[in-house]
C-alpha cells in the first residue's frame, strides 16, 4: 500500500495520482451496499427546506445527521450527494481507515492523519447532473485549519467513463495556486473556476473501472459532467488531513448551533 518513489514523482508532476484495482470486487459492493442504504435512509427523512447554492447545487443542512444533502437541480427528488457521510453508515465508517487510502495519503500529508470531511457523490443514470470545474481550495479555506494539507482520495463505486460523468483533471494545474472565480451574485458559485475564462482544452476525462482510487490535492483543477448513460456513476470521496485538525463535521455542527466536544 506504500507509495514508490515513481508514484510520489508522478503524483508531485500532475497533481494526481491513479491507483486501479485499489479495492477488491467484495469490498467495493459492500461500499455500494452502504451506498445505498444511506441514500435511501436520507431521502425518507428528507426536509422540505432547500437552498439552491449555485446553478449546479441545491443543498439542506440535515441538522439531525450532522450531513448536508445535494439533490440533483433537474429532479429535486434525486439525492447527488451526500457530506459528510462515514458518520452515518458503519461501513462507510470502517473504510475510513483502510490502508489503501490511509497509507500513501499518511506518506503524501508527511503526518498522523484524521478525515477532514467524506463525501458520497451519485449520478444517476440520465439524471445525474454535472459538477462545476473548480479547485477545492476555495470552498475549504475558511473551513479547514490548513487546507494546503489536504489530500481526497475518490474511490470509484461504479465504473468511470466520459459518458457517465467520469472525474476531468487538468494534469499539472496544481501548480498554478489558487484561481480566480466566477463572479456570481451567489458566494457558492463564486467558488467554481468560470470555464470561459480558462483554458479547458487540457482536461482530461480519467476513466477508470469501480474499485479505482484517485488522489489529489485542494489545488487540482477538476470537474465532471453529467451521467448520459442508463447505470449509475458512483464514488466515494474520503478526504485526509493532519489529526487534531477541525472537521467538515464539526463545522456543520457549529452552523447547527450544536457544541463540538
Amino acid at each position: 500500500m506504500e507509495l514508490s518513489e515513481e508514484e510520489r514523482a508522478r503524483y508531485e508532476a500532475d497533481g494526481f495520482l491513479v491507483r486501479r484495482d485499489a479495492f477488491t470486487a467484495g469490498e467495493v459492493e459492500r461500499l455500494r451496499a452502504a451506498s445505498e442504504e444511506l441514500c435511501h435512509e436520507l431521502a425518507v427523512a428528507a426536509g422540505p427546506h432547500r437552498t439552491k447554492v449555485s446553478r449546479h447545487y441545491i443543498f439542506e443542512l440535515a441538522a439531525p445527521s450532522d450531513v448536508i444533502i445535494k439533490w440533483e437541480p433537474a429532479d429535486e427528488d434525486v439525492i447527488q450527494g451526500v457530506e459528510p457521510c462515514a458518520h452515518l453508515h458503519p461501513v462507510l465508517q470502517e473504510f475510513a481507515d483502510h490502508p489503501a487510502m490511509t497509507e500513501p495519503c499518511r506518506a503524501l500529508i508527511g503526518a498522523d492523519i484524521g478525515l477532514f470531511t467524506e463525501k458520497l457523490n451519485v449520478k444517476r443514470g440520465r439524471v445525474g447532473g454535472s459538477f462545476a470545474l473548480h479547485q477545492d481550495y476555495p470552498y475549504w479555506i475558511d473551513s479547514a485549519d490548513d487546507p494546503t494539507k489536504v489530500v481526497t482520495v475518490w474511490v470509484g463505486l461504479d465504473d468511470a467513463t466520459a459518458d457517465n460523468g467520469a472525474l476531468e483533471v487538468v494534469p499539472g494545474s496544481h501548480r498554478l495556486g489558487r484561481v480566480e472565480g466566477r463572479r456570481s451574485d451567489l458566494v457558492f458559485e463564486r467558488n467554481e473556476i468560470d470555464p470561459a475564462a480558462f483554458d479547458t482544452s487540457q482536461l482530461v476525462p480519467v476513466e477508470v473501472p469501480a474499485g479505482t482510487a484517485i488522489f489529489f490535492g485542494p489545488f487540482l483543477v477538476h470537474r465532471s459532467a453529467g451521467n448520459t448513460t442508463d447505470h449509475d456513476r458512483r464514488a466515494l470521496l474520503y478526504s485526509y488531513q493532519p489529526a487534531g485538525f477541525r472537521t467538515q463535521r464539526d463545522n456543520i455542527r457549529h452552523l447547527a448551533g450544536k457544541t463540538t466536544g
